[in-house]
């Protein structure tokens, strides 16, 4: 199984927005994927469903998109300890800056990240790790 993880880290004062046209794409270009997004403030079912796809997939993208270059990890800390570890190949696209978790990724070598900026380059990104 390949995989499409959505991760939204929001500030403290933000709410969940529901429906990203970026994940329709992915749906859209790339109907065999497994496709979930998270945010922050995701629950617990959710966030299992989460860990059980990144366990299960042979190859995994994860495209986190942080409001702020320091936005709380919130309830989804456990997940991001588990994509670090995750021996799977993985891609990690990070839309906007987040500084404390691109440490975190560029220091463990093994793992490939990108920056990114619109859903475009995350989209050609998608492709190019598919090949």
């Amino acid at each position: 199984m390949i995989a499409f993880l959505y991760i939204h880290l929001l500030s403290d004062d933000q709410t969940v927005a529901y429906g990203t046209p970026l994940l329709d794409q992915v749906k859209k270009q790339f109907p065999d994927m497994a496709v979930l997004d998270v945010d922050s403030q995701s629950g617990e079912l959710v966030l299992h469903y989460a860990r059980q796809m990144l366990q299960e997939a042979s190859k995994v993208i994860v495209c986190i998109n942080s409001t702020t270059p320091d936005a709380g990890f919130g309830s989804i800390f456990p997940l991001l300890e588990l994509l670090l570890a995750n021996p799977n190949e993985q891609l990690i696209l990070f839309r906007n800056e987040h500084i404390r978790l691109q440490r975190l990724v560029q220091a463990r070598p093994e793992l490939k990240a990108e920056i990114v900026q619109t859903e475009e380059e995350v989209l050609d990104q998608v492709r190019r790790f598919l090949v």
